[in-house]
């Protein structure tokens, strides 16, 4: 360990003079400026104090001396040059701290830094200051990572931060989770302790970042059973023990991605930008009416709303909404899901809804739902199937909510319901034995019961002659073997062309068509 003695030996400290006191009396730990007196008297046991002028401005030689006495201080260095009597002398030899005098023409800062350097290479000093950070960073078992770089960053005196790329000018090690790079800890200086603490910051952060990942893994898994699960109750406990917030209330907002998102081990963007914009959600989310671009409502039930560059609004969460949870985000169906959860149902209802990425950074996403606010395990299905019913009749960049669909909120839930789906293209299933037909036979059928049966107008919307309308639709009826002219069987085959042209495809097939 360094004292006095061994600094003055140092090229830096060959340019400081001993005025008085004791050389050797204390180790010195670190090397502190002081530009204000009250400084002084808060410096670290151990520490050789460099004084500006400011600083002794407003106290004199001996209160410096009492005050450096009274801190254990090593010793202080007075501004330039300097000269002594019997009272400072005396004064420095009880007070067992050394009083140096610097250099007129050396200045502070290349001081400090000249004898931090020289403090921080004794190998003493660097295994202390090592030692100390690693069992303080060892006793941290839980903490999240704001917490253990602010202690890392204390306890060796040098600003830890964390950056997903490392800058060539900046001294960096890895963070790895499960092998594979996954951020930079970053730090300046040539601390030669700063370089090994950092080294079991990068690995501490690497442990907390997967532990974190796997929670976050297992509470999508319990939410997907539970969204699927035939026994509610069951798979509601379950999520309950994996950190799901079922017990609140709850708005699901669904992306709708018709890509079906990546190839497995393949990055998903589109997830991956979602959990972003989630994990930026402060737990107070200042919400304002105008993160949506609204023109009002359109005929058939849509909200005439727009994903722009601030975010997704009016979509059911209140002006202050305090989230009882971090937001779930989950590849679920043909999308991604996010689940906002609180404790009070007041702060879900409301105007405004939290930042949403716009669609237009997203080729891929066809359009978001929004569900209501619903209560409970059974809400919290209920909500995600409104949503990503509302997502199946949402434009490409255009925002759904399920509560602004009116009439149309019914065929909305049956989009949304896969029972409901596999009833309707069962029930036009023997339209695919038509031929050449078969690819227009669902579009036809709609247009034409939507029409009252007119075939005038239904080869208006189909651009097609009567007596064609005519032709397709006595052969439709005769593959169904439906009679067309009985109510319950035209509401019914109506229902179902509904149902599924909402999901843009052909009965039991994959063939993207447009309802006409």
């Amino acid at each position: 360990m360094r004292r006095v003695s061994d600094l003055l030996r140092t090229p830096t400290g060959r340019r400081l003079t001993l005025v008085a006191g004791p050389w050797d009396a204390r180790e010195v730990g670190s090397v502190v400026l002081v530009d204000e007196m009250r400084e002084l008297a808060t410096a670290a046991p151990g520490a050789l104090a460099i004084l500006s002028r400011h600083a002794m401005r407003s106290c004199d030689v001996l209160d410096a001396l009492r005050l450096a006495g009274r801190g254990g201080l090593a010793g202080i260095v007075l501004p330039g040059p300097s000269g002594t009597t019997p009272e400072t002398v005396e004064l420095a030899r009880r007070e067992r701290v050394a009083l140096l005098a610097g250099a007129s023409d050396h200045s502070l800062s290349d001081t400090v830094l000249g004898l931090s350097a020289a403090v921080r290479a004794d190998p003493g000093l660097l295994l202390r200051r090592t030692r100390e950070a690693i069992d303080g960073l060892g006793a941290m078992e839980g903490a999240g990572e704001d917490d253990i770089l602010r202690a890392a960053s204390a306890s060796v005196g040098v600003a830890y931060v964390v950056a997903d790329l490392a800058d060539p000018a900046a001294n960096a090690t890895v963070i790895r989770v499960g092998g594979r790079p996954d951020g930079y800890v970053c730090w300046e200086g040539e601390d030669p302790a700063a370089a090994i603490v950092a080294q079991v910051v990068a690995t501490t952060l690497g442990r907390v970042r997967a532990a974190a990942r796997e929670a976050e893994a297992a509470r999508e898994r319990a939410l997907l059973a539970l969204l699927g699960a035939k026994d509610t109750r069951t798979a509601a406990r379950r999520a309950r023990h994996e950190g799901v917030p079922v017990d609140g209330w709850h708005v699901a907002v669904f992306l709708r991605d018709p890509g079906g998102g990546a190839a497995p081990g393949a990055a998903d963007p589109v997830l991956r930008e979602a959990r972003g914009t989630a994990a930026a959600l402060p737990s107070g989310l200042g919400l304002r009416d105008e993160w949506l671009h609204d023109d009002g409502h359109r005929d058939d039930g849509h909200h005439d709303g727009r994903l722009h560059d601030e975010g997704l609004g009016d979509a059911g969460l209140g002006d202050a909404a305090e989230l009882s949870a971090p937001p779930l985000v989950t590849r679920w169906q043909d999308g991604v899901l996010v689940l906002l959860t609180a404790d009070e149902r007041t702060t879900l209802v409301g105007t405004g809804v939290p930042h949403v990425p716009r669609a237009a950074s997203w080729p891929s996403i066809a359009g978001a739902g929004v569900g209501t606010c619903q209560a409970g395990p059974d809400g919290l299905r209920r909500t995600a199937s409104q949503a990503r019913a509302a997502a199946a009749r949402a434009a490409a960049g255009e925002v759904v909510r399920f509560d602004r669909l009116g009439v149309h909120a019914l065929l909305a839930e049956l989009s949304g319901s896969d029972s409901a789906l596999v009833a309707a293209r069962d029930m036009l299933a023997p339209l695919e034995h038509l031929g050449v037909l078969s690819a227009q036979a669902v579009p036809t059928l709609k247009a034409y019961l939507d029409s009252w049966g007119s075939r005038t107008r239904a080869a208006e919307l189909l651009s097609l002659h009567p007596n064609a309308v005519a032709h397709r639709i006595r052969r439709i009826a005769e593959a169904l073997d439906a009679d067309l002219s009985d109510p319950q069987t035209r509401f019914a085959l109506q229902l179902a062309c509904h149902v599924v042209l909402d999901h843009d495809c052909l009965p039991e097939t994959t063939t993207t068509i447009s309802s006409s």
